[in-house]
């Protein structure tokens, strides 16, 4: 087992703390923290039965689900560095994937660097998303990726190309026609795999999970196992057996609006739309059903190998005490609205994430329950925190587990060059400002919206009706823009802290 060198990350804080954390190690549960990518937020099998995860059933069926969560930015780079940092893109530096920040150059400590300092294990097997010219590990003691020697390095990991290179090579083989992402048509259509679990990336990293939690665990700590998956992102190439878990003829194809229905928008001229479009306006209906199908049999097969970790963790005693968490960090369009397809915009298949926490420090009377309340990845973070004993870290986020809710949940992407869009949502509205992009820091004004859209998720739940700038919801949409501006307003100002206190 190679265990990951590390350097310490300074902290970027308001005042200065002396440094001491008190927790008592033998009430720390174990953490273990399971991750998808692009995973939409109701493909769970206790949410739609039609999609088969009893994985993540059982984690559902003694813990809570929150139905209305969403991530930062809907894209993995910061979607990721949010999650990871408890903080908000504003505050982090990192807005749009092809961006990442040195360690050095890092707001904060990531949240495996906070848990290690308190005292955890910690293993960190699959993507992070996180990496930079000679980025460090970022606090995992043991790190395991399944790339290459390319942007997802960390120094210290042991990388799937090293260990394994006759199964990366199969692997690249079977996906190189899908090209960039793995994210053309024919990667969405996908195939049945050839290639052996294990010489898949996740197949690899989840076999070498398995070996850690055989003979690389310390028992003498608390443990933070964070397992992280490239699918069910596209390409669609499924391991044999999952596929025979669905029926063609029962696959759901989107119906689409005109497009004059639902463009011009924020999002409208991103992110291989003209691609898309070309190709799946002219799909027959047998292809989007063995899209969907593929889809759905890959978010089977990673649920498979939660389970198996799952069961690998409970023979080892390591589900006594502990907190479970499931999330991707954003979701799938799988061609709705006009065909689109992954994610690049606000909408709500995009930005709505699957959020499950679980494990025996969940109280029982907020078991198998549904929480309804907004939330946000961000969230995430301090919940962690909560739950360890740490309560000497400030976070914007809530502690999912208290009482505190907030009145709506925020998003924001950055994907064209003249404007930047950002999101208020609440279970009943969604309003979307296309704002010019500001000098750094500088406040944002009324004056300064380009354009709006206000959605009623009650009534419009596929959003093909904007009924900004209509008599009807004007108070409506007057309340959530101040709302909005505001947070835009307190968020550019949040730093992290770190208050550190003796025992």
């Amino acid at each position: 087992m190679k265990i990951a060198s590390y350097s310490i990350l300074s902290i970027t804080l308001v005042a200065s703390f002396s440094m001491a954390f008190g927790q008592k190690k033998s009430s720390q549960p174990n953490i273990i923290f399971l991750m998808s990518d692009q995973q939409r937020w109701n493909y769970i099998g206790k949410i739609d039965s039609g999609v088969k995860t009893p994985a993540l059933d059982n984690i559902a069926k003694e813990g809570i689900i929150f139905s209305q969560a969403v991530c930062q930015a809907p894209m993995c780079v910061p979607s990721r560095y949010s999650l990871m940092t408890g903080l908000y893109p504003a505050a982090v530096g990192v807005f749009r994937n092809g961006e990442s920040l040195n360690d050095e150059n890092m707001p904060c400590d990531a949240l495996p660097e906070v848990l290690r300092k308190a005292g955890y294990q910690t293993a960190g097997f699959g993507k992070t998303h996180w990496s930079s010219k000679d980025c460090s590990t970022r606090g995992f003691d043991v790190r395991y990726i399944g790339h290459g020697h390319d942007v997802n390095e960390e120094k210290g990991a042991v990388m799937m190309i090293d260990s394994n290179p006759e199964g990366f090579k199969r692997y690249n083989e079977e996906t190189k026609k899908f090209g960039s992402g793995e994210e053309k048509p024919e990667g969405y259509i996908g195939i049945t795999s050839k290639v052996s679990e294990g010489d898949h990336r996740d197949g690899w990293v989840f076999n070498e999970c398995l070996k850690f939690l055989d003979h690389g665990v310390d028992t003498k700590k608390p443990l933070f196992l964070y397992l992280s998956f490239l699918k069910p992102h596209a390409a669609n190439n499924v391991p044999p057996g999952y596929e025979e878990l669905y029926k063609l003829e029962d696959m759901p194809v989107p119906e689409q609006p005109s497009y004059n229905q639902v463009e011009p928008n924020h999002a409208t001229g991103t992110n291989r739309e003209s691609m898309y479009r070309d190709f799946w306006s002219k799909a027959d209906k047998k292809q989007w059903q063995q899209m969907i199908l593929r889809y759905r049999a890959n978010c089977t097969w990673i649920d498979s190998m939660f389970g198996r970790v799952l069961d690998k963790l409970k023979s080892k005693g390591l589900l006594a005490n502990c907190l479970i968490v499931f999330v991707s960090d954003h979701g799938e369009m799988l061609g709705e609205r006009y065909y689109r397809f992954n994610k690049y915009c606000l909408f709500e298949n995009s930005v709505r994430v699957p959020m499950i926490l679980g494990g025996t420090v969940i109280p029982k009377d907020k078991r198998g329950t549904i929480d309804k309340r907004p939330a946000e990845l961000i969230d995430i973070f301090p919940t962690i925190l909560k739950i360890s004993g740490i309560t000497n870290i400030d976070k914007p986020g809530l502690d999912l587990l208290g009482k505190k809710q907030k009145v709506a949940s925020y998003c924001e992407i950055h994907e064209r060059k003249d404007t930047a869009a950002y999101m208020w949502r609440n279970n009943d509205f969604k309003l979307i400002l296309s704002i010019k992009r500001q000098e750094k820091n500088a406040p944002i004004a009324s004056k300064d919206i380009i354009a709006g859209e206000l959605y009623n998720l009650k009534n419009d739940e596929r959003e093909w009706n904007n009924v900004y700038n209509t008599k009807k919801y004007a108070v409506i949409q007057n309340q959530m823009s101040k709302a909005l501006l505001e947070h835009i307003s307190k968020i550019k100002l949040i730093k992290t802290r770190a208050i550190i206190v003796s025992k």
